[in-house]
């Protein structure tokens, strides 16, 4: 029976370690001694402190994505080829989780050149979350994790180093960012995606005998005045999205034949009542109500060097001031969308860039320096130790209900080191997977 765990006052990182109670269901004979793993220039990285902080960034993984992914894909996401390399998402953690534990060591053996110490203050208030986190789990629990009150702390004095450290590295960076070049453009829209399991509601246009006929396979004129509108001064930017429509229509099979018109139908009605005066953020709340499978409401925000949203969408908002609306449809990737345009320069969105830009700087920064030392060291991994630490079974649930006690001053000021450094390789990792499988 697997027991939840639940988050406790914040650790001096909160970014990387935070007091939770962790409710485990490893049985005690799962449970193997920890042996050495990794070594760094031929001393061995202590094993205890090895298993704790890689079983605690697996119970990470498992409470923000493991549960998701087996309920979608009906299996353990560390069995899962998440990455398409071959590997499965366990080895490819383990070897983020490598790279990890290196940088820790590595900041700690660098420490002094940056004039880098623990103060007493930080030391108490590491000591404090590390008997917090003892006392708030049972010894099963603990025993999984490999976990002491000597390796929670250690683990925390780690962490806490490579981040003041880390700030000192970046403290030279270039925070400055131009809104050239941090520029974001907001983009609202209704997109008409076909499908071919609903019954599309087809507001004011009705579809003719005729244009069904055609989606069996027979050509017909009445195809062409479906398509077309009754103005005769059309853009050339209708031209081709009709064109376009007529000559898919042809050759993909009938039932998405009529659900392309239908969904279409819906499009330009949509649009004419938009180009009538009608507003756009009412029209859409409107067709997004109906709840027809395929129709969504939503917002692009993107910058110069975007690759998304596709090509045709940027283009199509080309030149639009705050308010517009494109006088088309536009066809992009089997889908029919009205585009409004929100903030040719979103303020908010445009602001968020340039604190990216500045982190993304200072991830660079703190790169730089950590390949210059790698290229000094030696660093091995006992494979076989290694894959005794098994993590194919889960084996911690995340809570229902979090702990939200306030931070301790030393945690918050902790956190705020914390901003300036990326996240846990493998967390961040799986964030990526995760919004990726999202798309």
């Amino acid at each position: 029976m697997r027991k939840t765990w639940k988050k406790g006052t914040a650790l001096v990182l909160a970014a990387a370690l935070c007091a939770a109670a962790l409710g485990g269901c490893s049985k005690k004979d799962q449970t193997v001694e920890a042996k050495p793993v990794y070594s760094l220039n031929g001393e061995s990285v202590d094993a205890d402190l090895t298993t704790f902080l890689l079983r605690y960034n697996q119970a990470q993984i498992d409470e923000a994505y493991g549960v998701m992914m087996s309920n979608y894909y009906g299996q353990s996401i560390w069995t899962m080829d998440l990455s398409g390399s071959g590997m499965n998402y366990e080895l490819t953690f383990k070897a983020e989780f490598a790279d990890e534990l290196q940088r820790l060591m590595l900041a700690e053996e660098h420490a002094k050149d940056y004039g880098v110490e623990v103060t007493d203050e930080e030391k108490a208030a590491i000591q404090k979350a590390a008997a917090e986190f003892m006392s708030s789990n049972d010894e099963e629990t603990l025993a999984a994790m490999n976990a002491t009150q000597e390796t929670v702390e250690k683990a925390l004095t780690l962490y806490t180093i490579r981040a003041k450290e880390q700030k000192e590295m970046t403290k030279d960076v270039d925070t400055e960012v131009s809104d050239d070049e941090a520029a974001q453009t907001s983009v609202s829209y209704i997109q008409f995606m076909p499908t071919v399991e609903s019954e599309a509601e087809d507001f004011s246009v009705e579809l003719t005998t005729e244009a069904e006929t055609e989606a069996d396979g027979a050509q017909t004129e009445a195809e062409t005045a479906a398509f077309e509108t009754e103005e005769e001064d059309k853009t050339s930017s209708a031209d081709e999205t009709e064109a376009l429509f007529q000559t898919e229509a042809e050759t993909e099979d009938p039932e998405m034949a009529i659900a392309r018109e239908k969904y279409y139908a819906m499009a330009q009605d949509a649009l004419d009542r938009i180009q009538d005066g009608e507003d756009f953020d009412t029209v859409a709340s409107e067709v997004q109500a109906l709840g027809t499978a395929g129709v969504y409401v939503s917002t692009f925000t993107y910058g110069k060097d975007a690759e998304y949203p596709e090509a045709e969408i940027r283009d199509a908002v080309e030149g639009l001031q705050d308010g517009e609306v494109a006088d088309s449809i536009v066809e992009s990737e089997d889908s029919f969308y009205i585009l409004h345009m929100d903030a040719v320069l979103d303020e908010e969105a445009t602001q968020e860039r340039k604190d990216e830009i500045v982190e993304e700087r200072k991830q660079t920064a703190i790169d730089m320096v950590y390949a210059t030392w790698m290229q000094d060291e030696t660093w091995d991994t006992d494979t076989e130790a290694l894959a005794l630490i098994a993590m194919t079974d889960r084996v911690y649930n995340a809570p229902e209900v979090p702990d939200t006690e306030a931070l301790t001053e030393a945690g918050t000021e902790a956190e705020a080191i914390a901003e300036t450094e990326a996240d846990i390789a493998a967390q961040t990792e799986a964030e990526n997977i995760a919004q990726t499988e999202a798309e």
